[in-house]
């Protein structure tokens, strides 16, 4: 079984019975590294909160591309779970912290919380995997 295939069971198996949207997402790390390297801090500064950046630095430039790429993943998947609800939503509608036991923690703001509370979601379910150079992310929405 694959990392994505196990990511996917593992969401899956523990989602609650509620799940109402479901996304999925992959990232090439290096090519999102060459991308940033490439357009610099205008880029950083289009994906990613200030929040999101201060919990990526530190470490290698690969384990910091790692976590940047988990990051779009995870928005992507977010944005995705809300259905056609989420169109529209932006980089920055989405923000990934992370939570005391380390969990990705998904928070909604502007068109991504107007969507959320449109299609009268009640939380977001995030998990994010890093395999062979890619990252991945499923986000389940309740």
């Amino acid at each position: 079984m694959s990392a994505a295939e196990a990511l996917i069971a593992e969401a899956l198996l523990n989602a609650p019975a509620t799940v109402r949207g479901v996304g999925i997402d992959v990232v090439d790390v290096q090519r999102l590294r060459a991308m940033l390297e490439r357009r610099g801090r205008p880029l950083y500064d289009r994906l990613f909160t200030p929040a999101e950046l201060v919990l990526c630095e530190g470490g290698s430039p690969r384990h910091r591309a790692n976590r940047l790429a988990g990051r779009i993943a995870a928005k992507e998947a977010v944005r995705k779970s809300l259905g056609a609800h989420g169109q529209g939503c932006g980089w920055l509608d989405v923000e990934i912290g992370r939570a005391e036991s380390g969990q990705p923690l998904p928070r909604v703001s502007g068109r991504a919380e107007e969507a959320f509370r449109r299609a009268s979601f009640t939380g977001l379910h995030l998990s994010i995997t890093h395999e062979a150079g890619l990252a991945l992310a499923i986000a389940l929405a309740v």
